[in-house]
């Protein structure tokens, strides 16, 4: 999906505080995906094109997006997400309303913005010719790569193994017309929580080790300067006139980033098995390891540690998910005697037959009304349909 798309407004909702109706603002279904907006109430009539800005992308300190990012002149007051201490990250929002009386809050995700609006900002009358991503300077929201050492650490960083994707699961508002008419009902489908970390990929490829987090390969070595030792008298002539010259004694070490000191024993223990293409997709969590940073976060009260939800294989230089069956089977053995490490998944909310996009939506917020987490990824038994399914609440405090 494009970060920003044009749409189309299906229905409109009314909403209720309590047991009276909203008078000023009213629920917007789109025809193309499955987002909820918050919008003034007749703002936008069914058929109406809109432009619509996903969920975790960032605005930019435009003209017009002046009232999201600073309400009345106050960015105090904005309901976007903190990027750099400034408000610019599309999150959902919380509003104390309901579909029915007395029903449970309803959440407005994403930014939807009159047709009309966006075409007077622009100067152009056919806004689906406009590249709007460019042209709105969006972009997408990348969650800081923390190490327990503070901040982010990209030392030595290489290019990401050619024929792996990044992981980052689509949206399932993106994909629920995809769900119904590809798919379709009823679809049996395994939940496993998606753990607020790091997304850490350990494998081999052409016999090679590698660790990577989500957008970067990281080295398994680096050079440490250990000594400094004494110049020649050539290089002390030289630097009388300026040349001066490297005296540090360098040393090959392993690497202290995170990613390494915490994948390095798991991607040992699959090199001592296996020499076969494996990959394994997992979420360095827990300790130190921030995530989103949402002081919600679960994990925070944990050790730090990896927990692993999918394995790919090579098929023509190219990963691809395997089955849930053989990522199972995989983690069994490599956690089997002698191995010394336990390969522990990401825990399953259900295995279980869905015979409609509300069932899948209502047993989904049932579980986060009892777990506070991120949400859930939700794949086929054959992972070839994989996506998430988002926490709301949870992204609300982000």
């Amino acid at each position: 999906m494009n970060p920003v798309e044009i749409v189309t407004i299906k229905n409109k909702i009314p909403l209720y505080k309590g047991e009276e109706k909203a008078d000023k603002i009213e629920l917007i279904n789109l025809e193309e995906l499955g987002f909820d907006l918050i919008a003034q109430k007749d703002l936008y009539q069914i058929g109406n094109k809109a432009v619509f800005i996903q969920p975790d992308y960032n605005l930019s300190d435009i003209p017009l997006f002046e009232s999201y990012i600073r309400p009345n002149g106050d960015e105090s007051k904005s309901m976007l997400g903190k990027v750099g201490g400034q408000a610019r990250r599309i999150r959902a929002k919380k509003f104390n309303l309901s579909k029915v009386p007395n029903g449970d809050p309803v959440y407005s995700n994403g930014i939807l913005l009159p047709y009309s609006e966006v075409v007077g900002y622009t100067g152009t009358v056919i806004l689906e010719n406009v590249d709007l991503t460019a042209k709105l300077g969006i972009t997408k929201y990348e969650e800081p790569e923390y190490t327990s050492k503070g901040g982010m650490k990209v030392v030595g960083a290489m290019k990401f193994p050619e024929g792996i994707y990044k992981t980052d699961e689509e949206n399932i508002n993106n994909l629920w017309n995809h769900l119904e008419n590809k798919i379709g009902y009823p679809v049996n489908l395994v939940g496993t929580e998606k753990i607020d970390g790091s997304s850490i990929t350990i494998g081999i490829k052409n016999g090679e080790g590698f660790i990577c987090s989500r957008n970067v390969n990281k080295p398994l070595t680096i050079k440490k300067v250990v000594d400094y030792r004494k110049p020649t008298i050539w290089e002390w002539i030289k630097s009388v006139f300026g040349i001066i010259p490297d005296l540090k004694i360098y040393e090959e070490v392993e690497n202290d980033d995170d990613f390494v000191k915490y994948g390095k024993p798991y991607l040992n223990e699959i090199m001592k098995h296996s020499m076969e293409s494996w990959i394994l997709r997992g979420e360095l969590n827990g300790g130190s390891l921030k995530g989103s940073g949402n002081k919600n976060n679960p994990a925070s009260k944990e050790k730090a540690n990896i927990k692993f939800f999918g394995l790919d294989k090579f098929e023509n230089n190219e990963s691809v998910k395997q089955s849930d069956e053989e990522f199972r089977g995989v983690l069994n053995y490599f956690s089997a005697p002698p191995s010394t490490l336990q390969f522990e998944k990401v825990k399953t909310v259900f295995t279980q037959t869905f015979v409609s996009k509300e069932h899948l939506i209502t047993t989904c917020n049932k579980y986060f009304k009892e777990n506070m987490i991120e949400g859930i990824v939700v794949r086929s038994l054959d992972s070839k349909f994989s996506t998430k399914l988002m926490n709301l609440e949870y992204d609300s405090k982000k």
